[in-house]
């Protein structure tokens, strides 16, 4: 699934907002991942919220971790 890359999809995103363990323990920025790809400070796993987000639940997202293995596009969620 090719998920836009848009202001309101990143404003949405729930990267950044202080839950993900491994955005936290990783110092990581930005987000919108599943559109954006992997961050490239190369994060180590912790445990992965995107399966809570409303971005992951329009697009019918299957996969978890897109800041450390690449964006729903890149690995080819349809």
């Amino acid at each position: 699934m090719d998920v836009p890359d848009s202001n309101d999809n990143f404003d949405r995103c729930i990267c950044y907002g202080g839950q993900c363990p491994t955005y936290n323990e990783n110092d990581l920025d930005d987000g919108l991942f599943c559109a954006r790809g992997k961050h490239p400070k190369n994060p180590k796993k912790k445990y992965c919220i995107c399966n809570d987000c409303p971005v992951w639940e329009q697009y019918e997202l299957g996969d978890l971790y897109y800041c450390v293995e690449g964006s729903a596009k890149e690995r080819g969620e349809e």
